[in-house]
């Protein structure tokens, strides 16, 4: 199992983004019965956590990493329009 944490400024657009949802689903995907992502708001910090579950942990964190990147980038467009 791996956890990222995002610092995010608005966390339903951060969850909401399009881009963000086509990588879950990506990652989803990619992990089959073998895994599973979950991404979801913190209820006490504007944190967004990325938690990435299977069997070959450099496949999960590099995963995570991916999907963490991606939500950090994101906010920092959207925050930035």
């Amino acid at each position: 199992q791996v956890l990222k944490n995002v610092r995010v400024d608005s966390k339903p657009e951060a969850q909401n983004d399009p881009d963000v949802q086509a990588e879950i689903r990506k990652v989803a995907n990619l992990l089959g019965d073998n895994g599973r992502i979950l991404v979801r708001e913190s209820g006490t910090e504007p944190i967004i956590r990325v938690m990435v579950e299977g069997s070959d942990f450099v496949a999960i964190n590099g995963m995570a990493v991916e999907t963490a990147t991606l939500i950090k980038h994101r906010c920092s467009l959207l925050n930035n329009n």
